[in-house]
């Protein structure tokens, strides 16, 4: 897995480029990883690694909601630059 300061720099590269939401989830889940694909550095979770579901309520012209995977410390790099991001 990369290091932290890479792990970041994509982390804020998804919430500027609109592949992340910069504001809080709807609801985040944690579990054992299901093999999917991490949102933030692109390696699969899997389920010997705990992974994190975020989910996000779309409305508008495209009611429903979004999902997004990340392992735990791409969760925490994406949640320290979305509030960089965003302020």
């Amino acid at each position: 897995m990369p290091d932290e300061p890479l792990l970041r720099q994509k982390a804020r590269a998804a919430v500027q480029n609109g592949k992340l939401p910069g504001r809080r989830p709807d609801r985040t889940y944690g579990g054992a990883g299901s093999g999917a694909q991490c949102s933030v550095c692109r390696l699969p979770i899997t389920s010997a690694q705990t992974e994190f579901e975020l989910e996000f309520a779309r409305s508008g012209d495209r009611p429903g909601r979004d999902l997004f995977h990340l392992h735990v410390r791409c969760f925490a790099a994406w949640e320290f630059e979305r509030v960089k991001v965003v302020a």
